[in-house]
């Protein structure tokens, strides 16, 4: 469930602002190499002869490298915000963030019910009817985007910064910064790129442990692993 956001204005100590970049420097190395682990998957997966498991597989791939690189470009981006000290630069740190929390959003569920379909949580409901024991989590999620989905998520402010939209550009850059504000926002889409990703994880680990299941039953292998459920 989806908590109603408050911000308490306030700023953060030096000692705070440097705590914070120690634990985003943390989830940068942890998620570049957790991409570079998902990719390096893709290309044993691609040589798959069984059909099912490549394209539930590609799938997974395709969601798991979208989420890291959204989460760990997300947090790369707050970590600069947050130890940002000069006005113009805090100020265009801001923006970016801006853009890419919105571009991130649109592409893991999207704004209106035709960006959905083509959405990332579209193609992983798509294959959700084979993970039947993940189905309740996936569907608490999926409102959780919903209810946020109907916030067009600085739409205004991705267009300025995009498109370089002169006059829009300068009275947004010039609007007074709410550091609180700003985190709060970027942390609830961040804990949602991070909970699809804690989904998908899971849903390929169990698909792993079902082929192995699998493997060890047709060939009179005793082994003990769940299944799907």
């Amino acid at each position: 469930m989806i908590q109603k956001l408050t911000y308490n204005n306030r700023i953060l100590s030096e000692q705070e602002r440097t705590e914070f970049c120690r634990v985003s420097d943390k989830y940068i190395e942890e998620f570049s190499k957790f991409i570079d682990g998902i990719y390096q998957l893709s290309k044993e997966a691609s040589s798959s002869d069984n059909s099912d498991y490549k394209t539930i597989t590609d799938t997974v791939i395709n969601i798991s490298i979208f989420t890291g690189y959204s989460f760990c470009d997300c947090i790369v981006l707050m970590k600069l915000f947050v130890r940002a000290a000069n006005p113009y630069e805090k100020s265009m740190l801001r923006g970016k963030l801006k853009v890419q929390l919105n571009e991130g959003f649109k592409k893991l569920y999207g704004f209106t019910e035709k960006s959905y379909k083509d959405s990332y949580c579209a193609q992983l409901e798509g294959i959700m009817p084979m993970f039947p024991g993940f189905r309740n989590e996936f569907d608490e999620l999926s409102s959780d985007l919903k209810q946020i989905s109907k916030d067009s998520w600085w739409k205004d402010e991705r267009n300025a910064e995009v498109h370089i939209d002169a006059t829009m550009l300068y009275e947004l850059r010039h609007e007074e910064i709410n550091e609180s504000k700003v985190a709060m926002e970027t942390m609830q889409l961040i804990d949602l790129f991070n909970h699809f990703n804690h989904l998908i994880v899971r849903m390929h680990r169990a698909l792993f442990d079902y082929m192995v299941t699998k493997y060890a039953e047709e060939n009179g292998i005793c082994a003990l692993y769940p299944i799907l459920q």
